[in-house]
Parts: structure tokens; sequence; C-alpha cells
């Protein structure tokens, strides 16, 4: 090859970026809808061509369908899915093409308490974990992206272009052939806007294929785009070319004013704008996206890149030492490709390190949690000052066990009821996009806010312990202590499963009612000996009834001294008499811890499997 050829090559070593081009045919997706289940179609046989190197917009007003046919190509819903799914010519594995292929949402959650920096280092230790070249990846890719002055800012000070684009750089790390984007422009801009599409453009200038929804771009956002698919009342009225949509649109009768925006005449043809029955004549005409004349050819694009993209040599310069990603071919002939790039431990200690990291960092989920448990501590502490070995006060040391109860069990439901739900964009996000596992997810949050809770509840007992005059025992103190703890686990997991399976507001409501019945029968406001038989079992199955028993027997059980009277008569100074008062003398303190710890862990599985069901729900019935 001559000299002065300047095609551009791959580095010695660097592997050929391979096109991936994507196809659909009568592509339909049906939902049911109403008390009657009424199946409605959101896509209508819809077709298509997506090609590498080509920045492609699906657009259509609102109500449309672009998201959903975005979802469907993406691979994100596929339940009530019919049609073919095509790349380069064969019929798509859905496990192997998610492997190569990432989706940018529209509300795209990042985590704010983290910095650029970080975000990048998480994301390349679980999608390239074992690269040579990481630190220099993550420089390459945000300089690229113009975000190397921010690698320090916490996320949560970027502006809505910059949070944009570290989205971009979080999947771009391990350099995907295939990128979708939906919405990418929402929020920001005209300035932010149109550098985001810029950026579009170029990656797909590299060789990736790019697909985005774009809602009403401007005339100068509009023209970026290489190919075009418009979608209305579930059909397709364009497929091809930008530059060709208006000449498609004047061969229907449909000339386009001076001075009009393109993408705003075609928007307001579909909305009926300019009278009813244009959407069936252009669906007829463009053949539902199976015409291909007004498509470009990969030879007559602009682009500076395309004689490279067309020969298949062109590299990017993020996939040096990445694996070479060939054409799909049937998976009974080759063994089908990792699902995480991360084993499941590697996962686990990323995942528990950023967590415990956020939690120091967010004052809210930590420092404040723990000054309240203090603060309430001190509180209850003055009110029942010095009651605990007071005999005329045993009634109020009752009520006073019975507080440290529900304080502990409703901060801790509260805290993951409120704070679970900001969690799941993310987790559906990056689970989709194959960082992680569920399972190793759920194990990471699990664990990492066990010792926060710990800690904020050793902080309440010793203050509210001490203060109140509790004996002055070492295991009683210790008992008391794993008593409370283990409320606050149980607790904890009823909030989680509430947070994991409602939103903030309805968790807030439904969760107390749930709790209801348990604290009902706990012992407290009627003993198990005066209700009614047949109530016996919902004591027997109140997780509360357990924990304030085993406080009691911390307490005044394991042969307590007499206590101090302070008047004329106690009736309870004897602790054995009040035990049998309130009908808790034949409770066994490690019984009613084994059940704690026992419902401890049921509760996570319940959870675990309220996530999995949870991820699958946003998938199967996203629009």
């Amino acid at each position: 090859m001559s000299h002065g050829d300047d095609k551009p090559r791959p580095e010695s070593g660097s592997p050929r970026r391979v096109r991936l081009d994507l196809a659909f045919h009568d592509l339909s997706y049906c939902v049911k809808v109403g008390l009657r289940r009424e199946s409605r179609a959101l896509l209508k046989e819809v077709s298509g061509l997506c090609r590498s190197g080509q920045l492609t917009a699906i657009m259509g007003p609102s109500g449309a369908g672009k998201t959903t046919l975005m979802n469907v190509l993406a691979g994100y819903t596929r339940r009530g899915v019919t049609g073919d799914l095509l790349v380069n010519g064969l019929q798509r594995d859905p496990h192997e093409f998610q492997s190569m292929s990432c989706y940018i949402m529209q509300d795209d959650k990042l985590q704010p308490h983290l910095s650029v920096s970080e975000a990048m280092t998480f994301a390349a230790n679980l999608k390239i974990p074992d690269h040579h070249r990481k630190h220099d990846k993550i420089q390459k890719t945000l300089q690229s992206l113009g975000l190397e002055e921010s690698r320090k800012t916490r996320i949560g000070k970027l502006s809505g272009g910059q949070r944009k684009r570290l989205a971009i750089a979080l999947e771009l790390i391990n350099n995907p052939p295939v990128m979708f984007f939906d919405e990418p422009t929402s929020g920001l801009d005209s300035s932010a806007t149109k550098q985001c599409v810029m950026q579009l453009k170029l990656l797909a200038e590299e060789g990736r294929t790019i697909v985005c929804t774009i809602h009403q771009p401007s005339a100068l956002i509009f023209e970026m785009f290489d190919h075009l698919c418009i979608i209305a009342s579930g059909c397709c009225v364009y497929q091809g070319c930008t530059s060709e949509m208006l000449t498609f649109l004047s061969n229907q009768g449909l000339n386009c004013p001076p001075y009009h925006n393109p993408a705003d005449y075609v928007l307001e043809v579909c909305t009926g704008d300019y009278g009813e029955g244009h959407v069936e004549k252009l669906v007829q005409a463009i053949e539902n996206g199976k015409c291909e004349r007004w498509h470009r050819r990969i030879g007559s694009c602009s682009s500076k890149y395309a004689e490279s993209i067309a020969n298949g040599s062109i590299t990017s310069e993020y996939s040096h030492g990445t694996p070479e990603i060939g054409p799909l071919v049937d998976t009974t002939k080759k063994p089908r490709p990792k699902l995480y790039a991360a084993s499941f431990p590697a996962q686990f200690l990323h995942l528990i390190r950023r967590t415990f990291l956020i939690h120091f960092r967010d004052s809210s989920l930590t420092r404040m949690r723990l000054m309240l448990h203090i603060a309430i501590g001190f509180l209850i502490g003055t009110l029942f000052f010095g009651i605990g070995n007071d005999a005329g006060h045993t009634l109020n040391n009752f009520s006073f066990l019975y507080f440290c109860l529900m304080f502990i069990q409703f901060t801790a439901f509260s805290t993951m009821s409120l704070t679970f739900p900001l969690e799941l964009p993310v987790v559906a996000r990056e689970h989709f996009n194959r960082w992680y596992s569920l399972g190793s997810y759920y194990a990471a949050v699990t664990l990492a806010d066990i010792p926060t809770q710990i800690m904020c509840t050793f902080a309440y007992v010793v203050v509210a312990y001490f203060m109140t005059s509790q004996p002055y025992e070492f295991h009683r103190f210790i008992l008391f202590l794993i008593m409370c703890i283990l409320v606050g686990l149980v607790s904890q997991s009823i909030g989680l499963i509430f947070g994991i399976s409602m939103t903030v507001q309805n968790s807030m409501v439904f969760g107390p009612l749930a709790i209801c019945p348990s604290l009902i029968f706990s012992g407290f406001f009627v003993y198990m000996k005066d209700a009614p038989s047949y109530f016996d079992w919902l004591f027997h199955m109140s997780y509360m009834k357990y924990s304030l028993e085993g406080l009691m027997l911390a307490m005044y059980g394991y042969d307590r001294p007499r206590l101090k009277c302070y008047s004329d008569y106690c009736h309870y100074s004897q602790p054995k008499r009040f035990l049998q008062e309130v009908d808790m003398d034949g409770g066994s303190y490690w019984v009613d811890a084994v059940f704690l710890i026992s419902l401890f862990f049921f509760l996570r599985l319940i959870g675990y499997c309220a996530l999995l069901l949870e991820v699958y729900c946003r998938r199967t019935f996203s629009r």
C-alpha cells in the first residue's frame, strides 16, 4: 500500500471492528390493558434497518411507539414481541447480542455521591476487570467526551450535559459495537443538545451502530442524523436517509413549507395537522418500513470514515486490548459468551465497596441516622430517667422496653423503604447492561447497611440503657443489645421488601399497615393469656412478640434479684412475678433470638425474589 493511503489502520495487535447491522421485520408488540385485559398493539408489523457507521434516529409524536421500538430493539422488552430481529442477516441471539450492546435510558440515574473518576473506575473494574491498560482507557474515554477536567467532581454537581456524556462514557469503557439511547437530549439546552448529538455522530463514524430516539429536534440537529425511522400509531411512515425524507413526502403530495423545520413538519403530518389519512398513505408508500428505496448506501456516506467502515478496517481508539467482536452466528457452533466480565466474588467486592463509599458520603443516610438515634436516646433516657431498678416504675419500664423496639423498628423500616426505590433505576440499567448480576448486588446491599444499622442501634442502646438505670450487668446489656439489633435487622428487611415492590409513597402508606398486626399481637396491648384462643396463632407469628419477650427476659429473667422499692408497697418487687403477670415467664430468650434470625434470612430471601420480579416487570411492562 502506498504511503499516501490515509485510511485508518488498526495498531499492531489491535482487533478490527466488525460491522453489526441490525434489521427487524414485521415487528409487533402487544400489551394487556384495562380490567378486562384487552390486547393493545403498540407496534404493528414494523420493519427497518440500522446500519453500523450511521447515526439512526427513531422519531415520532408522543405515544407513537418510539420508546417501545427502542426497548424491543435493545432487548429490554422481550415478552409479547413477535417478528424477526436480525444481526448481519442472522437471527439474533438475545444473550450474545446483549453482551455486545448497551442501552442508555432517558431517565438515566447515576450515583450522585461518586466522583466522575470513581464511577468510571467502578465501571471499568466490572466491565474489563483483567485489562492491563484500564487507567489509560478511562483517561482516553474521558478526554474524548470532554470530561477530563471534571474527573474529581461529584456526579451530583455535574450539569445535565455532563451527566449525559458521563452516562455514555460509563458504557463506552468496554467499547460496545451497538449503543442505544432513549431521548439522549432530554432536558438539555440547545448548546448541550448539539454537543451530545455531535458526540453520538462521532461514535457512529468510528464504526458503531448508534440508535437513538429523539422528539422534535431542531433543523440543525435533524440534519446531523444519517438515517431516520419515523413511527406513527405503531407503524413506520418513513425509513431511510435523512436528506431524502422531504423528497419522499413530496412524492406523496406533502410539500414542506419554505423555512419550516422538516422534523416539525413530518410530526405535524403524523398528528393530523394537515388532514386525516396521511399516516395510512405514508405507511403504504414505505411498506411499513420494508421499502429500501430511500436508504443511503454505505458508499455514499459523507463521513470521512465511510470507506473504512465499508471494508471493516476501522478501529476505535478505545478498542486496544479488548476481545475481538465477531459476527453473530448460531450459538450451537460455539460456546455462549459470559454474561458478566467479572466473577461473582469480584462483583460483590466492588459493589460493597461502592455502597460503603456512598453511605459514608451521604450524610442523610449515615450521620443523620446516627445523630437521630443518639438524640432520641437522650430524650427517652430523660423521660424514663433512673426507673430501671425501681419496683414502683416496673410498668413504666415495660413501656420503655416496648418503645425501644418501636423506635428501632420504624427507623430501620423507613430508612430502607425511603432510599431503596431511588436505587432501582440504577440497578435496572446496570444489570441490563451486564455490569453485574442481581445476586451480587443484593448480597452487597444486604451486607453493606448492616454495620450502619448496628452502629445506630448500639448508640441508642448505650445512651438509653444507662440513663434509665437498667441492670449494670454486662450479660444483660449484651442480651438487650442483641435483641434490639435483631428487631432492627428484621424491620430493615421488611422495609427492603416494600422499597423494592412499591414506590416511596405507597411503601410509607402500606408498610406501617402491614406491620400493625405484629404490634397489636406483641403482648404489650393485650396479653396472650387474656386474648381469645383463636388469636393464639397471630401471637406466635408476631415478631414483635418474640422481640418484646426477649427484652423482658433479658431484663427480668435469669434470676434477677429483688428490685428496690422506694414506696410503702411495690407489687412487682419480684421480677419473676412481673414476668408471670405479662405472661412471659415461660419463654426462652434464645428461642426468641433464633426465631428472629430465621425470620431475617427468610425475609432477605423474599426481598431477593421481589427484586427479581421487579426488574422483570420493569422490562416486561415497559413502554
